[in-house]
């Protein structure tokens, strides 16, 4: 087992209210579902079906194989009701309505085994393909049926990560319980066998001592894979960061692990890659983690992708209680305001998270007992062990900079915020941005949180950067020289622009 390693900067967030328990619980058939026809990495697919066309579960409904991409599948069955596009996530997208017939069945793909190791190559990358799992995760697994920006033959490290940094997680013992955590093993070892020439690293939270040991043991025969114990420091999940703490390379900023030839897929995608390849299950539903102090009962929910929010997350809300939804990550996830929308492959958490607009008098000198603080400021830092409260009031309005240099102290990448926005609220757009590294900024938001002055950090460098654009910079010029060996690139800007 590898020595832990971490990075520079980050913070521990510990013990916010709403954890979710290690509870998993199966959502019912919903009757109807709107399937989007992009989810996860690469293109839209091409519509497959038309209006009143009977579809089965598993089916899929739209695929282009002509670009980055991979199939999308019925995750009910019944009857095809409406082919339309909408506004979804900022971006149009084709989606599929369908009426379902309550019916729990669904197409199994064919050639799926137990026996996988009989398999070649090409067909366990197909069944992975055809399942919709190489969609998965922020750049995709790669095929040869061009589901990323490279090949396998191209990747030199797959890094698999259950490292729980962010303020709220999908709680690990929940996804290994039972026979999930051999099913974890021979996922990876599938995974491995069509990328061959890839070292294997297996990222685990540190303080999961009992899982810890349970995946040495089974891995121990493995000479090619080796189990990394993190520091569960947030951004420690972010793609950039386990490339630096692990394989101790720099990161192309601005493109994906990929380009350097590292695939990073998390523990679910691990375990939908096994189902794919030995039970032939197609990527239809998803387990998602229900947190935040708004929840009834913060737990796991596995639902049919296409399901409408609403039906997940209204019967679950304490009464009394508006919340504000955020996808994914409550420092970086899209706030979810119309909850018609459906999940898609994408969906890991879905946080509620209670409104508070009131303006509390002389807050600052409350005691904070149960608020968290970069600053020690509050009581609730001196125990670590103190549940801590969860809410989107601020507390207070933006002031001055006091050149406290927390922002500095947190950064992952070693760029100083504060300066940063000073010159971009001033206007001042040029080469000192560049020159600030402005694009090395990976957007987690841990500036802005621990900003005593309340300062949106993270908001105007991102208006930086894009201001930097328009103004005609290229911000290749800030990276390509550092790197002659990247792969994909022109695949990974295509795929980005579809």
């Amino acid at each position: 087992m590898k020595k832990m390693r971490t990075f520079k900067g980050g913070y521990r967030f510990l013990n916010f209210e709403g954890q979710p328990k290690d509870i998993l619980e199966e959502a019912s058939i919903p009757s109807r579902v709107t399937i989007p026809l992009r989810q996860g990495f690469g293109g839209e697919g091409d519509c497959l079906v038309n209006p009143g066309d009977k579809v089965s579960a598993g089916q899929i409904i739209g695929a282009h194989d002509y670009g980055v991409s991979s199939p999308v599948h019925a995750s009910i069955s019944g009857v095809v009701t409406e082919v339309k596009r909408f506004n979804y996530f900022k971006r149009d997208c084709l989606m599929v309505s369908i009426q379902g017939d309550g019916s729990p069945e669904y197409q199994r793909a064919t050639g799926a085994t137990s026996a996988w190791e009989q398999l070649s190559e090409e067909a366990i990358e197909r069944l992975l393909y055809l399942s919709g799992v190489t969609a998965l995760d922020r750049e995709g697994i790669p095929t040869r049926m061009r589901s990323s920006v490279i090949l396998p033959e191209d990747v030199t490290s797959l890094i698999i990560h259950g490292v729980g940094s962010e303020p709220y997680n999908t709680s690990l013992e929940m996804q290994l319980q039972g026979k999930h955590m051999l099913n974890l093993v021979e996922g990876i070892r599938i995974l491995r066998k069509i990328m061959a020439k890839a070292k294997v690293y297996l990222a685990i939270n540190c303080q999961r001592k009992k899982i810890l040991e349970q995946i040495n043991k089974l891995t121990a025969q493995y000479e090619w894979l080796e189990v990394c114990p993190l520091e569960p420091r947030y951004p420690q999940g972010f793609d950039e960061m386990l490339v630096s703490a692990i394989l101790g390379q720099k990161f192309p900023y601005g493109y994906s692990a990929a380009n350097i030839g590292v695939v990073i897929l998390n523990v679910q995608a691990v375990l939908q890659a096994y189902e794919a390849v030995v039970e032939g299950k197609p990527l239809i539903e998803r387990t998602i983690a229900l947190c935040g102090p708004a929840f009834k009962e913060p737990l796991h929910i596995k639902a049919r992708i296409g399901t409408a929010l609403n039906d997940i997350v209204s019967p679950r809300i304490k009464e009394g209680i508006t919340p504000r939804f955020v996808l994914n990550g409550i420092l970086t996830g899209p706030e979810l305001k119309d909850l018609t929308l459906p999940i898609d492959k994408t969906y890991a958490q879905i946080l509620a998270i209670p409104e508070n607009h009131k303006r509390e008098f002389l807050s600052f000198l409350q005691f904070g007992p149960l608020s968290d603080s970069y600053s020690h400021t509050f009581v609730a830092q001196a125990y670590p062990k103190a549940v801590k409260s969860c809410e989107t009031n601020m507390h207070g309005e933006a002031r001055p900079c006091i050149s406290c240099n927390y922002c500095e102290e947190v950064c992952p990448v070693g760029i100083i915020p504060h300066l940063l926005s000073k010159y971009v609220q001033r206007s001042i757009i040029d080469e000192t941005l560049m020159n600030l590294r402005i694009f090395n900024c990976i957007e987690c938001g841990l500036c802005s949180y621990v900003c005593p002055s309340k300062i949106p950090l993270a908001k105007h460098i991102k208006e930086g950067q894009e201001k930097l654009t328009v103004s005609g910079c290229d911000r290749n010029q800030c990276i390509l020289p550092y790197f002659s060996n990247l792969r994909g690139i022109e695949e990974y800007r295509g795929a980005k622009q579809l």
